[in-house]
């Protein structure tokens, strides 16, 4: 191969992708929707001790990069991580949790299910994102993340965010995962080679 094909083709290795759920924070205590960055609400106590402790079970796995949402919680549990794990981290706003639109800001996840209730992966609010519009979105960020150089890449992000790519993993379908079927709990991993 000339260097000249070389430097123009992107990387077609495959990569490895540890997804990380953010540490505990007020609205799962609650039980509560948060799908606005804009509102920030910092790790709780228990939080930051799992993100913490995040980083020390990544330590020895050779992460190059962190990637993180726009959202505080995630940014605040990475940045807890990386005090160990000491590599470049970066915020993507396709790493973001769903949008649950303006009407359910603040309201009961309960309430959020009952409304997508009769067709979970494709039903959102007016100003709200579907289950599959936030699929497509990750499936963006893995192709994105699949062009860069890190062999293995720490996103810390959101639960949805975690079930969107169990979907693309084949291990839950689109309407589990937007039912929440076996949620990953805060800063559990799910991983794959893409």
């Amino acid at each position: 191969m000339s260097e000249t094909n070389w430097l123009s083709e992107p990387s077609t290795a495959s990569k490895r992708i540890i997804f990380a759920r953010h540490g505990e924070y007020p609205c799962n205590v609650r039980g509560v929707c948060n799908s606005n960055p804009r509102t920030g609400f910092y790790l709780t106590e228990k939080g930051e001790t799992q993100a913490k402790a995040l980083g020390e079970r990544l330590k020895d796995e050779k992460i190059e990069l962190i990637v993180t949402s726009e959202f505080l919680r995630a940014r605040q549990t990475a940045w807890l991580a990386n005090k160990i794990l000491n590599v470049p981290q970066v915020v993507n706003r396709l790493a973001n949790e769903n949008r649950v639109g303006a009407e359910f800001e603040g309201r009961s996840g309960e309430d959020f299910q009952r409304f997508i209730a009769h067709a979970p992966a494709t039903t959102a609010a007016p100003d709200g994102e579907p289950f599959t519009g936030m699929l497509a979105r990750v499936q963006s960020l893995i192709a994105d993340l699949k062009l860069s150089s890190p062999q293995t890449v720490l996103v810390v992000t959101h639960g949805w965010t975690l079930q969107a790519v169990r979907v693309i993993l084949n291990e839950i379908s689109p309407d589990d995962a937007a039912r929440c079927v076996d949620m990953p709990s805060n800063c559990e991993i799910v991983e794959g080679r893409f």
